[in-house]
């Protein structure tokens, strides 16, 4: 699932980057809306946020396990 995070908001924001570069040059003028612009960037920031959230969730849960483990060493010694 974060690795599809990853993927779809690296696409987005490439997509972004073609549309406003065709802007520029007047290049796919029929696809260069402002609003699709905006929707990859919305779709960028959205699975950028989701990707960030798993990432932190994953690595609290090992800081919460390298802290048992860590407890349960300290009761041994």
């Amino acid at each position: 699932m974060k690795k599809t995070l990853k993927i779809i908001s690296i696409v987005s924001i490439g997509l972004f980057v073609v549309l406003w570069i065709s802007c520029k040059f007047n290049f796919l003028a029929k696809y260069n809306l402002i609003e699709y612009r905006n929707i990859f960037v919305l779709i960028y920031l959205f699975t950028s946020l989701k990707y960030f959230q798993m990432e932190v969730k994953d690595k609290n849960a090992e800081i919460q396990e390298l802290k048992l483990k860590l407890e349960k060493t300290k009761r041994k010694i």
